[in-house]
């Protein structure tokens, strides 16, 4: 929220949480000082749903919608800017990420059935920049298989624009990426007081 929040290219902020969370999530931004956080709906079943939840809450006039996972609290503004700027004409979407430096095998049935060419790989991260109508279309089709709200919009036809993503923007899944974000947070903090 804090850095969402702080963003030159965020007007406004949606917080899509679980349900009964939504009072104690705008008293976290009023804790933190987070004044575009606007509203806070509880997700759905889904990604999609939870989107969707979200995107209900988003005025008809917005141009622009973000959609940013909390699981990835190490937000640098560069990579906002970048996908903000990187909607331009001809494209649907914008996705920030980064190659994969390992070695990538499709497994089935616990064997090696194929060595995959990492040429043109990309592990894609958030924040995802897409025009808001254009978001909302994708997520009304019916689509099987999407993982992230990029893939709604492939699926319905849109082009997808990918922009360089950054290392921090790990995703907080396990209690070692946890303690890795916690780290990171702290060196941040360490060096701004540093700088004072």
């Amino acid at each position: 929220m804090e850095r969402l929040d702080g963003s030159e290219w965020v007007e406004a902020i949606v917080v899509v949480a679980p349900e009964g969370w939504e009072e104690p999530v705008i008293l976290l931004a009023e804790e933190v000082g987070a004044g575009k956080v606007a509203v806070s709906v509880p997700g759905g079943e889904t990604r999609a749903g939870s989107v969707r939840a979200g995107l209900a809450e988003v005025p008809p006039e917005a141009a622009v919608v973000l959609v940013h996972d909390a699981a990835r609290p190490l937000l640098p503004e560069a990579v906002v800017e970048r996908v903000v700027l990187g909607l331009e004409p001809g494209w649907d979407g914008v996705v920030p990420g980064l190659g994969v430096p390992d070695t990538v095998k499709r497994v089935e049935g616990g064997g090696v059935v194929e060595t995959v060419s990492r040429e043109g790989l990309v592990a894609v991260q958030t924040p995802q920049a897409f025009p808001a109508d254009v978001l909302r279309s994708g997520l009304a089709a019916e689509v099987e298989g999407a993982s992230d709200c990029a893939g709604y919009v492939e699926a319905t036809g849109g082009r997808v624009r990918v922009v360089e993503g950054d290392p921090r923007l790990l995703k907080v899944t396990t209690p070692a990426d946890l303690a890795l974000a916690e780290a990171l947070l702290a060196a941040e903090r360490g060096g701004a007081a540093a700088d004072d």
